[in-house]
């Protein structure tokens, strides 16, 4: 049976990607949306034809249709949102980051595991396919060993309504690294296949909701890393690339949500070879992903386990900001 899909925040985010998806995903259908404006709700579950609309989410939850809530509510409600979901016995897809503490976090994970559902976070650039033939390249060996790499996100208040619930604190968190330059440390993190140890962070400002984010990384493996991303301009050089010691892998438009990257890859004095390219957007790949991880035919890209490191490490940067220092991550 197709599996009936409930959103909790129907932002733009959900109704130019994530609903979009849905509605193209083979095995899935939009089973309802909730909103705390009822108006809202009907507008956006007539436009993608969902098959009801709530504002309570209790209800919506209750709703047998449900099976997969996808929690795209501010950041600070993320925990509250996916506890609800999965004590309802619905499996959960929650957007990046999945919680704004690593003790939140962590209550998100147990609760997942004692209802025994399925929780994901909305990591969709590992979903891409350059991201993945790039994982693998690295885990054959094919560059050799990496010893550097550098990431950048642009996304831009051009695209994004930076202006509601982003631009408050209290449920948003931050600025621009938990906006978009969490996809940057995730990707690292993903490509590879490894996990920051310490890490030195500037931001333009630290008093206030950050538009620019920078920062140097070591990861445990001995890799070094720059990643950076801002909210100034929409578009801007959406790539990364690895250095190896045998070659490198470099991938035009890697951290644009959108089809049309190019993955290369560089050995020895080789010319440099296309290894693979998405022909889809990095949503469509994370919904499908998410819909097999729940018939379990495939695992989960982008755990709860994920998403805990991710906030340690955020939790990392935003003090090495602050202190002005080096700060090492926190094991999870």
């Amino acid at each position: 049976m197709a599996l009936g899909w409930g959103i909790i925040g129907i932002g733009k985010l959900a109704d130019i990607a994530i609903a979009p998806a849905i509605a193209r995903q083979g095995a899935s259908h939009l089973a309802a949306v909730c909103s705390r404006d009822l108006g809202r709700a009907n507008d956006f579950a007539q436009r993608h034809e969902a098959g009801a609309a709530y504002d309570d989410y209790a209800r919506m939850l209750a709703d047998p249709a449900v099976d997969v809530a996808y929690v795209a509510s501010p950041n600070a409600l993320h925990r509250d949102h996916t506890i609800a979901a999965v004590e309802a016995g619905k499996h959960v897809l929650v957007e990046k980051p999945m919680a704004l503490s690593s003790a939140d976090g962590q209550a998100m994970i147990d609760a997942a595991a004692s209802a025994d559902v399925t929780l994901a976070v909305g990591f969709h650039l590992r979903h891409k396919a350059t991201a993945l033939a790039a994982r693998e390249a690295v885990r054959s060996g094919r560059i050799g060993r990496v010893f550097l790499a550098d990431i950048t996100v642009g996304a831009g208040k051009g695209l994004y309504p930076y202006h509601t619930w982003r631009a408050d604190r209290s449920l948003a968190g931050g600025g621009t690294l938990l906006h978009q330059g969490t996809h940057a440390v995730d990707l690292l993190a993903f490509l590879t296949d490894s996990t920051i140890g310490e890490v030195t962070c500037q931001l333009d400002d630290t008093e206030a909701d950050e538009d620019v984010f920078t920062a140097t990384c070591r990861l445990h493996d001995g890799t070094l890393a720059t990643l950076s991303s801002h909210q100034l301009h929409a578009g801007t050089r959406p790539d990364w690339v690895l250095f190896g010691e045998e070659g490198w892998l470099a991938c035009r438009g890697g951290t644009s949500p959108f089809p049309g990257d190019e993955l290369t890859v560089r050995v020895g004095g080789g010319e440099p070879a296309t290894l693979a390219s998405s022909e889809v957007s990095a949503y469509d790949a994370e919904v499908d992903a998410f819909a097999r991880a729940v018939e379990g035919t495939e695992p989960v890209n982008g755990t709860g386990g994920d998403g805990l490191r991710l906030i340690a490490a955020c939790e990392a940067l935003y003090r090495s900001a602050q202190e002005r220092r080096t700060v090492a991550v926190e094991a999870v």
